[in-house]
């Protein structure tokens, strides 16, 4: 599943899965657990709560794009390195780095499940 899994991170990175909901439920599983050391603190979000805040999010932002610079895989789980950009709504021609990020993917039921991640703010 190794291949396969890494497939489905990509996938889901490059997907408009933090636009539409729809899309975003393809990829996630309903079970989903999310464990994110930030430069706010540590925070838990389940299904319900990481739509919420991905679509708050997108909002705020006219295009995101993830720059992904390593991607690993051991059977059901990928760790992805990558730069988050986006382009705000009030200035949409300049695209800026808002964090890095690596993040640990467990693929449950060809399902993104369970991700621990951490990220600090791009400055």
């Amino acid at each position: 599943m190794s291949a396969a899994a890494k497939k489905l991170v990509m996938s889901f990175f490059e997907s408009e899965a933090f636009k539409k909901k729809s899309v975003f439920e393809q990829y996630i599983h309903p079970d989903l657990e999310v464990y994110w050391h930030s430069s706010t603190g540590y925070n838990v979000y389940d299904f319900n709560s990481y739509w919420q805040l991905i679509e708050s999010a997108s909002q705020s932002y006219e295009s995101i794009r993830y720059d992904v610079s390593h991607i690993l895989s051991d059977k059901n789980e990928v760790t992805a390195r990558y730069t988050l950009y986006t382009r705000t709504i009030e200035n949409p021609g300049e695209e800026v780095p808002i964090g890095y990020f690596i993040s640990i993917w467990k693929i449950i039921d060809n399902k993104l499940a369970v991700c621990h991640q951490t990220s600090h703010p791009a400055n």
